[in-house]
């Protein structure tokens, strides 16, 4: 009787025990579970809401730019900028370009010059040019225009104008030339500069560091990231610009 008993009892804890485990798992697995569905049932965050969000972060941002632009000293005529028309000029445009830009290159072809007689040379426009080298073409270019200009005294702003509208009408005889620097040489050997001060000009570290310095400058206080850029008393206009857009927005200027 007393072995039965034995048995019994060791049968009995066996299966409590097993009831006790059984319903361990039990609730592991329905613990487990509800975290699964917890997160399953998160609320899934609305596209358009996201879409929204960004857009507007964007229009902040851009906003915020525009400011930042507006206020810059940058968008003022510096003392070391070259700059043609009248001081007293109601509009004030400023374009930031590299001398191996296509873009550029039509716009000085198609739309400078009338721009120059209609709008320069009557006084209602102010011109400022300030080099935004892309890439070593443009830089040594730019520093050619740059020797030029110091050289001519009293007339450099004009002379240097004048060598920009030829670097961009000449543009495709020596910008994309494995040999440009002797293209370059030839056209300003045309304008009167001699071989041992166009090498002098091609070679002086200053004045490339003076024009990747403004390139840098322009980079990180305006944003510019494309040539070219034109700023029409502060208005920005990015990319190839056409002279009927441009004396639109002009005009409106000239109307406010």
């Amino acid at each position: 009787m007393k072995k039965n008993s034995k048995k019994t009892i060791i049968a009995i804890t066996i299966a409590l025990s097993l009831i006790i485990f059984t319903g361990f798992l039990v609730n592991n697995y329905r613990t487990k579970t509800s975290h699964k569905h917890n997160y399953e049932d998160q609320p899934k965050p609305d596209v358009q809401e996201v879409t929204e969000e960004i857009g507007l972060t964007k229009e902040i941002l851009n906003e915020k730019l525009a400011e930042t632009r507006k206020n810059s000293d940058l968008m003022k005529v510096l003392a070391n900028d070259y700059v043609v028309g009248d001081s007293n000029a109601k509009v004030l445009i400023i374009e930031y370009a590299s001398l191996s830009c296509p873009h550029c290159a039509v716009f000085y072809k198609e739309a400078y010059e009338r721009l120059k007689d209609e709008y320069i040379s009557t006084g209602k426009v102010r011109f400022v040019f300030r080099d935004f080298p892309l890439n070593q073409q443009a830089l040594v270019a730019g520093a050619v225009a740059e020797c030029v200009a110091r050289d001519s005294g009293e007339q450099s702003s004009e002379k240097y104008h004048e060598i920009i509208k030829i670097l961009f009408k000449a543009q495709d005889s020596w910008a994309f030339d494995p040999k440009y620097t002797e293209k370059l040489e030839t056209i300003m050997k045309l304008d009167g500069m001699g071989q041992d001060r166009f090498n002098s000009c091609i070679n002086d570290k200053k004045i490339h560091d003076k024009i990747l310095a403004k390139r840098m400058d322009a980079s990180n206080s305006l944003k510019i990231n494309s040539t070219p850029t034109f700023f029409i008393n502060g208005e920005i206009s990015e990319g190839y610009v056409d002279y009927i857009t441009i004396k639109n927005i002009i005009d409106k200027k000239l109307k406010q």
